[in-house]
């Protein structure tokens, strides 16, 4: 994978990264995608002229409102345009969508931008992230320099210094699973006869919240994954915990066995397309963020899961 950041300050700016980016590819006979803002799709369809139906586009609010939804489209557009023998590059133009977003919101989305380099790693996607500093706030520009390995400008690529390894800019960036617990969390302790009783609490916490119906199977899903991991393939006992901070419901599973080597934080990626799904891969689907970290040898999983929308 290519992961690019561009950071422009006007319509000028924009179009001398985009339109070379995306001429090329279809020079190329590229698959070529731009998830943009309304008005920059106009801008690159006016530019592109008669070849502007080679061109793949949609508003980047319907390519992914959630980081979940941006995932999951990514996902699908590479399998969709993707074969075993390819050896093309699928191009994605990906505006992140930054604007009314709270601090838990950029938080989760820019864990999102950080981890594509990772999750994606295995597959021939090139994205380049426009950010627009005429709308973002200074901390969302630096932070997509820390996100990003690449910055392009027009068709000059250099190396971002300031690029952070997801692994280190996850660990700087974002509350660690940690022993210490809410006053009041919903749960227990659970073994292999206790999987009805895990799905029955976290069907119990979703009503307590009043969630739809949809996001509460979502926390069924994931939470019932993420135990049926900790019994099926590790010591089959650990703990599980619900509670919510702000905006959030937040889920915590704790797996009893002691490890020499942390679970990777990025276990879970999209499966290449001779593999089989797979479960974690699922859960990141389903939630705005999902943490793994390690905890005195122990793995821990925490999922964070926006309760209104």
């Amino acid at each position: 994978m290519v992961h690019q950041g561009c950071v422009y300050g006007s319509e000028e700016e924009f179009l001398a990264t985009a339109l070379p980016f995306i001429e090329n590819g279809l020079a190329s006979g590229e698959p070529v995608l731009a998830a943009t803002t309304r008005a920059n799709i106009a801008l690159l369809r006016d530019a592109l002229g008669p070849r502007s139906d080679l061109l793949s586009c949609v508003e980047s609010i319907s390519f992914g409102f959630r980081p979940p939804e941006r995932l999951i489209a990514l996902d699908h557009y590479w399998r969709e345009q993707v074969s075993l023998t390819d050896s093309r590059w699928i191009r994605v133009l990906a505006e992140p969508i930054w604007e009314g977003r709270s601090k838990r919101e950029i938080a989760a989305w820019t864990y999102m931008e950080s981890s594509f380099t990772v999750l994606f790693a295995h597959t021939n996607l090139w994205m380049v992230c426009p950010y627009d500093s005429r709308l973002m706030p200074h901390q969302i520009i630096a932070d997509s320099m820390r996100t990003h390995p690449e910055l392009v400008q027009g068709e000059q690529v250099r190396a971002s210094h300031a690029y952070v390894h997801p692994t280190a800019f996850i660990q700087q960036r974002m509350a660690s699973p940690g022993p210490s617990l809410p006053a009041d969390p919903m749960g227990d302790r659970f073994t292999a006869a206790d999987l009805v009783s895990v799905r029955d609490q976290a069907k119990s916490y979703a009503h307590r919240l009043s969630l739809p119906r949809s996001r509460a199977l979502d926390l069924v899903f994931a939470v019932n994954e993420i135990a049926s991991n900790v019994v099926l393939h590790s010591s089959g006992t650990g703990s599980v915990w619900f509670w919510t901070e702000e905006e959030e419901l937040i889920c915590e599973v704790t797996d009893d066995a002691h490890r020499s080597n942390a679970l990777n934080p990025f276990a879970g990626r999209p499966p290449a397309l001779n593999e089989r799904g797979r479960g974690l891969w699922l859960v990141r689907q389903l939630c705005d963020r999902v943490h793994i970290g390690s905890v005195e040898g122990r793995t821990v999983v925490r999922i964070h899961l926006r309760i209104h929308d």
